[in-house]
């Protein structure tokens, strides 16, 4: 690669109001009506992808992490920001490139930020090769190189939402992946939504592996739970479609309860005080992601959300500023 290129690409993070870790092949092929429900927020990722360099270099302008190498093999012989590299391995660079990556959320805060910043990567990085991905190319080339990097099986969420933008309803079926804007008003999602800091990283607190081991194994709690959030987030979606807002509270404490069948380790003592504070003030709420800490969203009944605030500010906790992202993927540049 040889073309001086410069492509740059931002991408938003997500709220997951209900079916989270249903989005896991395969284990939605096993609960029918499987679907996701989640929000785009304007928590951004960014990323630089520069082409016709020497050698390969990556650098993390949040963490300060840098990989360099003659090669792609050198940079992830070296073990660092390798979700980067494999990305660039599935679109077949292998040398002649440069990528400068920044994320506006802090890694483990639940709001799928490595996802974002992945879709980012991979859309400018093909976009600079001169072969750019439609959302239908895009989402599986960063699902695979994020397995790779993790080496555990990932969701697709994260990244649907980073590229269509909006409310989305993620419809998981076998052999078809339906991704269509909620028909809800996103200003009255948006001012029905809190984001709440739990004040700590987490650390995982649903393993995808496990869930994925458990419901191949006929595990009954594991399958009873998916079963219940199945349930739970369906309802949630019809609710929202027909602009039934008051009945999300009840749905979201609905998918909650079964999220922590699923795995206790899920919530944390600063978590449930913030759920405790939510439901004081007539609203629900859920950790964000796989939980074990990190953010939580925290859903006010019409005309409560400046309860919902007092109540989680009572308990100690600083809500998060967001606005509703519409905008999805954008990508910009000399390809």
């Amino acid at each position: 690669m040889t073309d001086k290129r410069v492509v740059e690409a931002t991408a938003p993070t997500r709220i997951d109001l209900a079916g989270g870790t249903l989005d896991i092949w395969p284990v939605y092929l096993f609960h029918p009506g499987s679907v996701t429900v989640n929000v785009a927020i304007d928590r951004r990722a960014w990323c630089r992808v520069e082409t016709g360099v020497t050698g390969v270099r990556i650098e993390s302008k949040d963490t300060l992490a840098k990989a360099e190498g003659r090669d792609l093999d050198e940079v992830l012989a070296g073990g660092s920001l390798g979700l980067v590299a494999y990305i660039l391995r599935a679109l077949g660079i292998e040398e002649g490139v440069k990528v400068v990556t920044q994320s506006r959320v802090p890694a483990g805060s639940g709001l799928g930020g490595s996802s974002a910043l992945a879709v980012a990567v991979a859309a400018a990085a093909a976009s600079a090769l001169g072969r750019p991905l439609d959302a239908d190319s895009l989402w599986p080339v960063v699902r695979d190189a994020e397995a790779q990097a993790i080496a555990v099986p990932t969701g697709i969420q994260d990244y649907l939402a980073a590229i269509h933008g909006g409310v989305l309803n993620i419809d998981l079926m076998p052999g078809r992946i339906g991704v269509a804007r909620s028909l809800a008003d996103p200003a009255r999602v948006e001012e029905c939504l809190l984001l709440v800091d739990a004040g700590a990283t987490r650390f995982s607190g649903i393993n995808n592996w496990d869930v994925f081991k458990g419901q191949i194994d006929g595990d009954a709690q594991v399958r009873g739970a998916l079963a219940e959030i199945v349930t739970a987030a369906s309802a949630l979606r019809s609710a929202l479609a027909g602009h039934r807002y008051d009945e999300v509270p009840s749905l979201v404490a609905r998918e909650w309860a079964a999220r922590k069948r699923l795995a206790p380790g899920v919530t944390t003592p600063e978590v449930d005080r913030i759920v405790e504070a939510a439901v004081s003030a007539g609203g629900a709420a859920k950790v964000c992601g796989a939980g074990g800490g990190g953010m939580v969203a925290v859903w006010a009944p019409p005309g409560k959300r400046d309860a919902a605030m007092a109540a989680v500010q009572a308990a100690g906790f600083k809500p998060v500023p967001f606005r509703l992202d519409l905008r999805g993927l954008e990508v910009e540049g000399d390809a």
